[in-house]
């Protein structure tokens, strides 16, 4: 516990800012209530640490929620890449479809004048009141003129026809659903990184406020919890060979948006240690939560991943004993803390 002098320069280093704090910024696709604002007396220094840790909460939420509409993005624009080249070849098969039609053209003239000299009106009626080249060749191949082969041969180019035409369509509504799905996931990540300009603003006022701290509240503020005791880290799992990985970035600094090799943010950690290990995971806590199969608290094993706060905004490692190793906050460090002591969501093992 911090000496009462210590708690008296603690309220003076955050009272100067604490108005600048009561800002609220407004989670995109998730409802968050303004804070409440400060109190019109000097706070204490329960209120003060309460403002400090609840400005950090809200920028965590919101680098994270940045992390993912990033993931977003990068997805709808494999979508859209995927589907334009579909139309590519569709196009191609449909040109293939129209020469094998325009193969019959002659004979189909041919039939067309030898209908009106003869008076034979039934391949002139199919021409004339047909809509389209499909439904010209649906209606010439129910004629009894036709041998059997010429019977087959239009059968083919029919299908021919439809099916491409089909499939160009398809593949033309789909590049323009995922044009239109990568417009809104760029709106969306520009509207998160508003939000997280926003966030960096409060960054700044948190990071100007420790520094004002003395030497031993910023201590108190980022005590260590200790070492997991009698954990031992076997068997070759990826989760455990992740933990195994993230253990050598201890003491590295927490810094938003990082993701290593010397800085981290809390997805930042378990992104660059599960890469280190050949798996390539989403860059935010809230996709990571989606991985892997979920797990119960009771089942807890070392090198499974732990998720915080409802929605997701934190994560970390479960290395045993009750410890979460995690990129813990801004002006701390990558290091273990009492499960016990966070706001537990759910796990997830790989």
């Amino acid at each position: 516990m911090a000496s009462s002098g210590h708690s008296r320069s603690l309220v003076g280093a955050l009272s100067a800012t604490v108005m600048a704090l009561a800002a609220c910024v407004v989670l995109t696709g998730t409802a968050h209530a303004d804070p409440a604002p400060p109190p019109p007396h000097s706070p204490n220094a329960s209120d003060a640490a309460k403002q400090l840790a609840d400005a950090q909460h809200d920028a965590e939420a919101l680098t994270e929620q940045w992390h993912g509409a990033q993931d977003n993005l990068q997805t709808k624009q494999r979508e859209a890449d995927r589907a334009e080249a579909q139309v590519k070849p569709a196009r191609a098969a449909a040109a293939k479809a129209q020469q094998s039609m325009e193969k019959y053209q002659q004979q189909i003239d041919k039939l067309t004048a030898e209908a009106m000299e003869s008076g034979r009106l039934d391949e002139l009626n199919a021409l004339v009141l047909s809509d389209s080249p499909s439904d010209f060749l649906d209606q010439m191949t129910t004629l009894d003129s036709f041998t059997a082969d010429q019977k087959a041969e239009l059968d083919r180019a029919a299908e021919a026809v439809s099916a491409t035409k089909r499939a160009q369509d398809e593949a033309t509504a789909a590049v323009a659903a995922a044009q239109q799905a990568t417009v809104q996931a760029r709106q969306a990540a520009d509207q998160i990184t508003v939000r997280k300009k926003q966030a960096d603003v409060r960054i700044d006022q948190v990071e100007d406020l420790l520094k004002r701290l003395s030497p031993a509240d910023r201590a108190a503020r980022i005590s260590d919890d200790g070492s997991p005791v009698g954990v031992v880290l076997g068997g070759s799992g990826k989760g455990v060979m992740a933990l195994k990985a993230a253990m050598t970035r201890m003491q590295s600094p927490y810094v938003w948006g990082a993701a290593g090799p010397g800085r981290f943010d809390c997805s930042g950690l378990v992104y660059w240690a599960f890469k280190k290990v050949g798996i390539t995971l989403p860059r935010s806590s809230s996709a990571q939560a989606q991985v892997g199969r979920p797990v119960a608290k009771s089942d807890l094993q070392p090198g499974d991943l732990i998720f915080f706060y409802s929605p997701v905004s934190h994560v970390g490692f479960y290395a045993g004993d009750g410890k979460v190793l995690n990129a813990v906050q801004t002006g701390d460090v990558v290091r273990y803390t009492d499960l016990d002591k966070m706001k537990y969501n759910s796990a997830r093992r790989l």
